[in-house]
């Protein structure tokens, strides 16, 4: 049978393009490119321990966080942020700060990166990233991811990551900017990234990637540390991580599973790369984001009203 529009040509004759000239199709090529991806929700209840003594630290994944109760502060660019209760936080990945806490807290934290070109988070060297005040955010909304026995339904997942583009849209207004720029400075790699996705893993070496840009490997190491800000080596280990980081989180597979899968040699070295990036061990990070560390349905914690 043969397909047709059920309405009738002349019924759009009339009908003019909006998106006729380049700029807006290079515009509806960068919305249809850029990925969000979701990495975890918690609940969590934290006291001095969160305290980081004074030390800038930093996570390689992006965070929202969602102060329920208590007080807390953080410290960027020697200016102190209060994360007071009702209001939401972005705190960007590779971003240094120093975080305060002497009394008990209850919060909601997610969990996230990006990206634009294969693996690769535009916020993530985005180099004026800094915590980001999104505003008061509605409990009727998070009612919805509430913590039960079976987690937040799909549909609340998708509300859910349509909700941090929202807030990154409102709040980063230059966005289109910043992942323009980040092309600029990264699409000459593509190539070299699309490898890493398809054979990512702890066999990976530097040479692969030179090989894949058609340079040698000095020449590549210099072109991409230079317009990439850090060396090959340093962006596959923060690549390999985000990835070690999504398997514990989100599956189920033991550390030797995890090890064989990204192909280190053993489940030591595994752990010890991860130990290194992370400050702390694969089990004791998969336990902290297990379900033990969350309450029961008899404890859910009550969402902040406007």
């Amino acid at each position: 049978m043969k397909l047709q529009d059920t309405t009738s040509a002349a019924a759009h004759s009339k009908a003019k393009s909006l998106l006729v000239p380049s700029g807006a199709k290079s515009a509806l090529e960068l919305v249809d490119r850029f990925r969000l991806h979701l990495i975890d929700l918690n609940y969590a209840e934290v006291g001095a321990e969160w305290d980081s003594g004074g030390r800038l630290e930093s996570d390689f994944l992006h965070h929202i966080e969602l102060a329920l109760s208590g007080h807390r502060q953080i410290v960027h660019e020697g200016k102190v942020i209060d994360l007071r209760p009702g209001n939401a936080w972005y705190l960007p990945g590779c971003t240094p700060v120093e975080r305060r806490c002497r009394e008990h807290c209850r919060l909601f934290y997610v969990t996230f990166r990006c990206e634009w070109l294969s693996g690769v988070d535009p916020l993530l060297d985005w180099p004026e990233r800094r915590p980001i005040n999104l505003g008061r955010w509605n409990s009727d909304f998070f009612t919805r991811l509430r913590i039960n026995p079976s987690g937040p339904d799909v549909a609340a997942l998708m509300l859910l990551q349509l909700r941090i583009l929202e807030w990154l849209v409102k709040k980063i207004p230059h966005l289109g900017e910043i992942i323009n720029a980040h092309i600029h400075t990264h699409g000459r790699f593509e190539r070299v990234f699309e490898l890493v996705e398809t054979r990512l893993g702890a066999d990976l070496r530097v040479e692969d990637l030179a090989a894949a840009s058609g340079l040698s490997g000095s020449a590549f190491s210099m072109a991409f540390s230079s317009n990439i800000g850090m060396s090959p080596k340093a962006w596959l280990g923060r690549r390999l991580n985000h990835e070690a980081i999504k398997l514990l989180v989100q599956t189920e597979a033991t550390t030797k599973e995890i090890a064989q899968k990204l192909k280190f040699t053993d489940e030591y070295h595994f752990s010890r790369f991860f130990k290194r990036l992370n400050g702390v061990s694969p089990r004791p990070f998969r336990l902290n984001h297990s379900e033990k560390s969350r309450p029961t349905p008899e404890r859910k914690p009550t969402s902040p009203r406007r």
